[in-house]
């Protein structure tokens, strides 16, 4: 039987619980659930829906109850490691057990982050390798259990029952993160190479044809009678414009509703969203408080027949590779692209897709979604929605409006 060390003792009562500590102290601090797995978020939002609160209305609080009792649990394992020495080891093992488990599945799926430290924390590898030692060393090394009288042990135990019962309270009591005020990127309109090729105006017409009309006239109408002969051929010239006009005019009509109609952004906004864009299906895209955060103006046909939306992150691998495959070529339909403005832009990939009108969504709140999602619209409604890119079914239902 291998005796306990000072080592395990220290491994188990001192830098486990600091290492937790450190986490969940970040996490409070964030104050936000996007710095959760997805692994996470998904166990939590099918507790929401368990419990009646699976509506994306509902959603961000019950989120906010349970990011804070996942962190008022972690202060309270911490404690618990470092008063009540009997049970040490035995709560490092398993909470590093499944810090392990989320941690590799994290790495599996390709994550960027897993939120353990923050956005600004290590890789998921770095802490899966940190994760993985640690729990080697409370295997290894036993920790010393010295003889305690009863009075200690029951000291311990209150102290433990008190430091759980402050950590609590400052968890649930912190504030929630302050809405944030709404930052438009830019005040650019969306652009693409076929929408400018569509939306050029007949004025230019108009300009050719009176230029060729009054040189024209010039040399065969007297000087006194100049104006009068130009005046009547470019009346005559213009006739045929004046018949492009009604129809470029309903045009700029519906530019003008669409762009004043189109919900415009609270000033001051939540401090993330988590969307539920399964929800939308069968409903306006402007019903959405999402929609709302779109940079604008929007297409002025946008609410007009099929149209594929977009979310999709600018250093998205998946994203880059769905964007590449399937609008590289020919369009399946006219193409939004909404851009989540919280990459990084070393590692931005170029989008591969002239043909797709591309805007952002506005800076501020955090957006608590994975990347891609896809969208298929027909006359502003949500027809179909797609958030796994790598369902070769439900990507081609969603292209295909099926």
């Amino acid at each position: 039987m291998r005796t306990g060390s000072l080592f395990g003792t220290i491994m188990c009562r001192g830098i486990v619980p600091a290492w937790l500590f450190t986490g969940a102290l970040v996490k409070l601090l964030d104050g936000t659930p996007a710095l959760l797995p997805k692994q996470v978020r998904g166990v939590y939002t099918w507790m929401a829906k368990l419990v009646g609160m699976g509506a994306e209305a509902d959603l961000t609080r019950f989120f906010d109850i349970a990011l804070r009792g996942t962190i008022s649990m972690e202060f309270t394992l911490a404690a618990a490691m470092i008063l009540l020495p009997r049970f040490s080891r035995a709560i490092a093992a398993l909470v590093l057990t499944l810090f392990v488990a989320i941690l590799v599945s994290v790495v599996i799926s390709g994550d960027a982050s897993c939120g353990c430290f923050g956005s600004k924390g290590p890789p998921p590898i770095v802490v899966l390798i940190i994760d993985g030692s640690l729990l080697a060393c409370v295997l290894f090394f036993k920790p010393k259990h010295a003889t305690r009288q009863a009075k200690t042990t029951g000291a311990l135990a209150g102290a433990w029952v008190a430091a759980s019962a402050f950590a609590v309270a400052i968890t649930f009591g912190l504030p929630a993160k302050m809405m944030v005020q709404a930052q438009p990127i830019e005040n650019a309109p969306p652009t693409s190479t076929a929408t400018a090729s569509t939306t050029i105006p007949a004025p230019m017409t108009t300009t050719a044809t009176t230029t060729t009309n009054t040189s024209a006239g010039t040399p065969t109408i007297p000087a006194t009678t100049t104006t009068t002969a130009t005046t009547t051929a470019n009346t005559s010239a213009t006739t045929p414009t004046s018949k492009q006009l009604p129809a470029q005019t309903p045009a700029t009509e519906t530019s003008s509703a669409s762009s004043s109609a189109w919900p415009k952004p609270p000033a001051q906004l939540q401090p993330y969203y988590m969307p539920q864009v399964e929800q939308w299906v069968g409903k306006p895209l402007r019903s959405q408080p999402l929609a709302a955060l779109i940079q604008q103006p929007l297409p002025a046909n946008f609410e007009q027949g099929r149209w594929i939306v977009m979310f999709f992150r600018k250093d998205c691998d998946h994203c880059h590779e769905v964007l590449e495959k399937h609008f590289m070529v020919k369009l399946p339909a006219p193409t939004l692209l909404v851009s989540i403005p919280d990459t990084n832009p070393a590692s931005e990939l170029p989008n591969p897709c002239s043909e797709c009108i591309e805007t952002s969504f506005i800076k501020g709140p955090e957006y608590v979604v994975g990347t891609p999602i896809l969208l298929s619209i027909e006359n502003g409604i949500v027809k179909r929605v797609c958030i796994d890119s790598e369902n070769r079914e439900s990507l081609e239902a969603t292209l295909q409006f099926r």
